[in-house]
């Protein structure tokens, strides 16, 4: 039978304070005086995967436990259970389903009575809160209240995940928005603004003080901000990585641990290449460099906020914990050179020609003011006399095959134009990547009987970019990698850390 949360008057003490503002009503945040009190935070960062059952949950709780004894104050923040996110968006366009609404609250009532709370307050709660954005989304379905209905899936998976912690160790939920209120953009489109807003990285004194004096362990939903008005608002894709570097700057945290389904970041993807090698440490430019070029295990957003408050950031393997993850920080390592090799699917290369384009003051800015009117970011851009070579990433910038056939239209009014929809983006990135220039010239010759169709590199020197078309990247991410990145000869250095296929076995021996 399915135990009732033991000290519900714990979890529940700031939840009360809030109990329907997720709904979209205007959220104020409690007004406390400051308290001197310790600041020797760490906050962890648990995303769908790793809350999605009571395995998961065990070794949460065991993590808690590590770091309190370690002398910490821990801050968890949490996603929402895998596949609910996407659940409650195919509900918020159905609002009236009631087999969707019944199905949402089934994956949480079953993992309710895993964690051995089944009969909590949170599920009743959770009911309310469901109804009031369904009936809000049918009279009015824009994004205000979409942004609503989404953020419930971390409102419930960890007011379910506080029962479960008060089990074993004193915890207590606050409600992410009394610490991040989004920044009004007015360049951006009003989806933009509930769906992916954004908010700036600070320490703030006062809240580290407020929170502190709550208790040792604390959880609140990542994803999740308000806005100036004090509605529910949304950091977009990546947005739980995000909220907790922004909360981890705020409460001037010793580090920030990201737990996840991989060890860390690695040489390149383990699912294409087994002799990917796990990197130990990089700096905070290497990592947004790694992060915006496509290795997707941490958002470009989440390291910008660490970055910003120079919060340490760990990344790690739930399933492997033995295991060193990566570290990123301000620390810049000795070597130089290429570290990763990644890619960009969903690119559209454009390649505008105009052969009085030096002539012509003023062309360049033409065709960016073009692009800026359909609201489409430029990834990446090359320049010759006649021709310049354009990037973008149609996934980012949401941008399907009609869209891209009206920017086109748009653009042939100013030059002859020639599209590439379907183009991968072959990243090499690494601190100092010009210097492996002289040992490309195995990779070169993959381009015999194969055309490239754009080479970039940051001004930053830390990314050289191979545009190709779709098919072909896979050999050439296999060649790149074999060239730059040492093989694993089964001991670490200072940058690259065991090959995946090494790792793998690790993985099976515990979960057999």
């Amino acid at each position: 039978m399915a135990r009732k949360c033991r000290g519900w008057a714990k979890c529940v003490c700031t939840v009360k304070r809030y109990l329907g503002n997720v709904s979209g009503n205007a959220f104020s945040p409690p007004q406390q005086g400051i308290l001197t009190v310790s600041e020797n935070w760490v906050v962890l960062k648990f995303g769908g995967t790793s809350v999605a059952g009571r395995k998961q949950w065990d070794t949460i709780a065991s993590i808690v436990q590590a770091r309190l004894s370690e002398g910490f104050r821990v801050l968890l923040v949490c996603s929402a259970v895998a596949g609910v996110t996407n659940q409650l968006n195919a509900l918020a366009y159905q609002p009236g389903s009631a087999q969707r609404r019944q199905e949402l609250l089934d994956v949480h009532l079953k993992l309710g009575r895993e964690l051995g709370v089944g009969e909590g307050q949170w599920l009743e709660d959770a009911e309310q809160q469901l109804d009031r954005c369904l009936r809000d989304l049918e009279h009015d379905p824009g994004p205000r209240h979409r942004a609503a209905l989404l953020a419930l899936g971390e409102w419930i998976s960890t007011r379910m995940g506080c029962c479960f912690l008060q089990q074993t160790v004193e915890t207590v939920w606050v409600d992410v928005r009394e610490a991040l209120e989004t920044v009004p953009e007015s360049e951006v489109s009003p989806a933009r603004q509930w769906l992916s807003a954004s908010c700036h990285a600070a320490e703030s004194p006062g809240l580290a003080s407020r929170w502190s004096a709550l208790g040792s362990v604390l959880i609140t939903q990542g994803f999740v901000a308000r806005n100036k008005d004090g509605e529910t608002a949304l950091l977009g894709r990546g947005g739980s990585d995000t909220s907790a570097a922004l909360l981890a700057g705020r409460l001037a945290a010793s580090r920030l641990e990201i737990w996840t389904d991989v060890p860390g970041l690695f040489s390149a993807d383990p699912r294409l290449i087994d002799g990917a090698r796990l990197l130990l440490e990089v700096d905070y430019s290497e990592a947004l460099e790694m992060a915006a070029s496509g290795a997707k295990v941490v958002h470009p957003r989440c390291i910008r906020a660490a970055a910003a408050t120079k919060t340490p950031v760990v990344i790690s393997d739930l399933n492997r914990r033995d295991v060193a993850g990566t570290k990123i920080g301000s620390r810049v390592t000795g070597r130089s050179g290429v570290k990763t090799v990644t890619c960009q699917k969903q690119m559209a290369v454009i390649l505008l020609q105009n052969l009085d384009a030096r002539f012509q003051v003023g062309f360049l800015a033409g065709v960016f003011d073009t692009i800026r009117k359909r609201g489409v970011s430029v990834d990446l851009v090359a320049t010759s006399e006649t021709t310049t070579t354009l990037a973008i990433n149609c996934e980012s910038n949401h941008l399907g095959s009609d869209d891209l056939g009206d920017l086109v239209e748009d653009l042939s009014s100013r030059c002859k134009v020639t599209l590439f929809s379907n183009c991968v983006c072959v990243n090499l990135v690494g601190r100092g990547s010009r210097t492996a220039l002289g040992r490309l010239q195995p990779v070169m010759d993959f381009f015999e009987d194969r055309p490239l169709l754009m080479v970039s590199q940051s001004a930053n020197d830390l990314c050289l970019s191979l545009l190709v078309e779709e098919g072909e990247h896979e050999l050439l991410l296999q060649e790149a990698h074999g060239v730059l990145i040492p093989p694993d000869p089964g001991e670490a250095d200072e940058i690259f850390g065991p090959a995946w296929a090494r790792l793998q076995p690790l993985a099976d021996m515990e979960t057999a």
